[in-house]
């Protein structure tokens, strides 16, 4: 099991950098990788490179998204 500590920034979590992903694929459907990296960089700076990767990761695991590799995109599923 995974404790908070002190040291945890709550806005940094992997639960949040996903919601936030999911909000901005929710409004577009379908984007780039680098353009999804890129507007959630410009909201939490270079904190989010070591985050980024399990934010997407959690939510394909959780089928709300869908990469294609041809186009390197994320797709939102909406079930």
């Amino acid at each position: 099991m995974l404790k908070p500590t002190k040291h945890l920034d709550p806005s940094l979590s992997v639960l949040n950098i996903a919601a936030h992903a999911l909000t901005i694929l929710s409004r577009h459907r379908t984007i780039k990788y680098d353009e999804l990296f890129d507007k959630l960089h410009k909201r939490f700076g270079d904190d989010i490179r070591p985050i980024f990767l399990p934010s997407v990761s959690f939510l394909y695991l959780m089928g709300r998204v869908e990469y294609y590799t041809k186009n390197d995109t994320f797709e939102y599923r909406a079930e």
